[in-house]
């Protein structure tokens, strides 16, 4: 990395900030500062500024990249679209152990993070976490603000609606859908379709409360 690279500020400074701002650091970025209340006990090795004004502020002033480490969807999606309409650079963090194809598309303030694998013709919307060891294979769709949460796998042409989340360890079959605002539970295996706001776990995966 040269010297004239722009840094980065980290909005949010919990347990997810710290694998973001990992990834930024072994990928040799410069990370200016991390945003946000720091949970009680940790000690960050960078500036910590107390809240998304003063890292808005900051990003402006210095030319800085941004990216949002937070876990809930709304929020981080929320905090991607403020900083995309303010025209700061949101550009999406890949890690080094992560594969991603060239001939996928990866949105704005999107995560993908080590030894996660994102394949050809693949598609994700902005604000998306792809995390540790997660699998988004070849032509799936994967709306904005989605957590593909560790190990978690979507198999060819899957896709996952806007906001929803897919648990640790689950799976989602190939061309099988899974509606908006979600909830795959973790090592769920998901074998027909999800609907908008629906709940399911299990092998297979059933609505949470329903008959298996």
């Amino acid at each position: 990395m040269t010297g004239s690279e722009p840094g980065w500020v980290v909005l949010g400074a919990g347990g997810h900030a710290r694998s973001v701002v990992d990834v930024l650091e072994r990928a040799g970025h410069r990370v200016v500062a991390v945003a946000g209340e720091v949970p009680e006990g940790e000690a960050w090795h960078v500036d910590v500024v107390p809240d998304d004004r003063a890292a808005f502020e900051m990003i402006a002033a210095q030319g800085l990249h941004a990216v949002v480490a937070i876990g809930s969807n709304p929020a981080r999606t929320r905090l991607v679209r403020e900083l995309v309409a303010r025209g700061a650079a949101v550009p999406p963090v890949v890690a080094a152990t992560a594969t991603v194809s060239p001939h996928s598309i990866v949105g704005p303030g999107s995560v993908v993070l080590e030894h996660a694998h994102v394949g050809p013709a693949s598609r994700l919307g902005d604000a998306v976490v792809v995390n540790t060891a997660a699998v988004v294979e070849h032509d799936c769709r994967v709306g904005v603000g989605v957590h593909v949460a560790p190990g978690a796998v979507l198999l060819g042409g899957a896709s996952v609606g806007d906001g929803s989340l897919v648990g640790s360890g689950a799976r989602v079959l190939p061309r099988v859908s899974v509606g908006a605002g979600a909830t795959v539970g973790a090592g769920a295996v998901v074998t027909r379709h999800v609907a908008d706001g629906e709940t399911v776990v299990g092998a297979p995966a059933a609505p949470l409360g329903g008959p298996a």
